[in-house]
């Protein structure tokens, strides 16, 4: 209706002529300076509205909302925890972003329960009536609080301290042993997946453990075989029991048998003579050609293996000791470039061999978990390989956890081993003929016995002060003058000193004091396997002499 009645002015002033030409122009440029006024009047009429008639879906900020339980819009709860959050007026409907952190429920008009599950970070977005929305943040942390009054109840007088680090719980502080920081990470892990162990171990002890390889092996052969060959001018034949003959034929070339014209012997050079071999020989009687061997053996064996390595490491830590060499190895690694094998070499490990870790428990326990290994090249069992001759390798290597006392002594492995092995290679009818059946026979007999054993034992130790420390192998060398070595065949040697200081910690008295150690006479050992212990002579002998 307005703008009809403008439009009417507009037309009726349009419609008025002016007298003379220039008063009418101004008419005009007024008459349109009001009508465009009108028109913006009338259109700013239409198109205002009250804050009340918003359309309905336009959203705004109402940071108001919450009365109670999450006034800052922040929302910070442990796990399996619940908490009420009340609105100022009638909510009409919720939002969570992760279900899986908070579980969120309406238990009224203004009223919503918001319960944690599981540790993160999500939103709750909440909308009134008028469509109004607030976002609340939720916070789900792990419940260290009451894991730190467990652990504080569980390991009194420990300084333990609980921390949530990006969904894991991180326990740090000071423990006296490795056992307690291992019963708390294990009593923190129904509380979340994950468990990152920063504690440190106040006053970590070193241990020293002391290894002792004995074996004994004692092995007896007896062996009895004779092979033999002879030739004449029309027959020839032999004896091969048993394989004595290194060349496992009846005459090779160059032999005896095939050369006359010599005079006598000429034992072929280029075939070898097998150890096992003690005797053999060749000869002629007129037009009779032979060779023989004997394989007659009664051999003894012993081996003696005695090591004892020594290694310390602090309480939960890992060390390792090797005292060996290492062996080459050639390894094919295919073609080379002109349609060949391509051979590379590799080195292996071998000598006494130590490994283990040792925690130091509440109790004064030493618990072990050891890994001793003794290895020697072993040339029976070599095999041939492109003109390398390659070792086998003798172990004897054993890995165990146990628990010891300090100073106690545990045998962690042990064998005796007794092996009986005979073989006998008979020519039917001939070889049971008394005195000559000898001569198709081959007999061997072999018995072997073994024992082994393995001991360990754990020593807490601490540093030795300068006073304490014993002479080296080698410190004190004689070098001999040339007149001693020349004409007393005197190589020189170690000065042994008439007392060294043990190596040991200071002695507590009973009175509490702390006294030096006292020098002792270190034995020597003598004798032919050098077992024989004998003292120092007195310092009286020694000046007198």
């Amino acid at each position: 209706m307005q703008q009809e009645q403008v439009t009417a002015e507009i037309a009726t002033v349009k419609t008025v002529q002016p007298a003379n030409n220039s008063r009418s122009r101004r008419v005009r440029v007024m008459a349109m300076l009001a009508a465009a006024l009108m028109i913006f009047a009338a259109v700013s009429v239409t198109t205002a509205q009250p804050a009340g008639s918003a359309p309905a879906g336009t959203q705004r900020n109402g940071a108001d909302m919450i009365a109670e339980g999450a006034t800052d819009g922040k929302v910070r709860l442990m796990i399996n925890r619940s908490v009420v959050v009340t609105t100022k007026t009638p909510y009409k409907r919720v939002s969570v972003g992760n279900p899986e952190i908070a579980d969120v429920n309406t238990i009224g008009p203004s009223n919503i329960l918001i319960t944690a599950k599981k540790p993160g970070n999500t939103q709750l977005i909440v909308w009134d009536d008028a469509d109004r929305s607030q976002v609340v943040e939720i916070s789900v942390d792990f419940d260290v609080v009451s894991l730190q009054d467990q652990l504080r109840k569980m390991f009194p007088g420990t300084s333990i301290e609980v921390a949530q680090l990006n969904g894991a719980i991180a326990l740090s502080g000071r423990v006296p042993n490795l056992e307690v920081a291992e019963q708390a990470t294990a009593a923190a892990s129904p509380y979340a997946a994950k468990v990152l162990n920063f504690m440190q171990v106040s006053g970590a002890k070193q241990v020293m453990l002391q290894v002792r390889f004995a074996e004994v092996s004692r092995s007896a052969t007896s062996a009895l075989g004779v092979n033999y060959n002879y030739s004449s001018g029309a027959f020839a034949g032999g004896s091969n029991i048993g394989q004595v003959n290194p060349s496992n034929r009846i005459f090779d070339s160059g032999t005896v048998g095939q050369t006359p014209p010599l005079n006598g012997l000429n034992l072929n050079g280029a075939t070898p003579i097998n150890p096992s071999v003690t005797l053999y020989g060749a000869g002629q009687i007129g037009n009779f050609y032979f060779e023989y061997f004997v394989n007659a053996l009664r051999q003894n064996n012993l081996l003696r293996v005695l090591a004892e390595p020594n290694l310390i490491a602090t309480s939960g830590q890992t060390a390792s000791f090797l005292a060996g060499g290492e062996f080459p190895v050639p390894v094919t690694q295919g073609g080379g470039g002109s349609g060949g094998v391509a051979v590379t070499v590799e080195y292996r490990e071998f000598g006494v061999r130590l490994q283990f870790t040792p925690v130091v428990m509440g109790d004064g326990k030493i618990r072990l978990k050891v890994a001793p290994e003794v290895s020697d090249l072993d040339f029976t069992t070599a095999v041939r390989f492109n003109g390398f001759v390659i070792p086998g390798l003798t172990s004897r290597k054993v890995e165990t956890t146990v628990d010891l006392g300090d100073g106690q002594t545990f045998a962690i492995a042990g064998l005796l081993n007794n092996s009986v092995t005979a073989s006998k290679d008979v020519t039917p009818l001939l070889g049971d003929l008394p005195i000559v059946g000898a001569l198709f026979r081959s007999v061997r007999y072999q018995r072997k016995e073994t024992e082994l054993v393995v001991l360990v034992t754990p020593r807490l130790v601490d540093a030795m002060n300068p006073a304490q420390v014993p002479a080296l192998p080698g410190e004190d060398w004689r070098h001999p003058s040339e007149n001693e070595l020349f004409w007393n065949r005197d190589l020189g040697g170690e000065v042994t000193p008439k007392k060294r200081t043990a190596a040991t910690r200071p002695i507590a008295s009973s009175a509490g004091a702390v006294e030096e150690p006292k020098d002792i006479d270190v034995p020597r050992f003598q004798g032919e396997y050098g077992f024989t212990p004998t003292t120092q002579p007195s310092d009286s002998a020694s000046t007198a002499e």
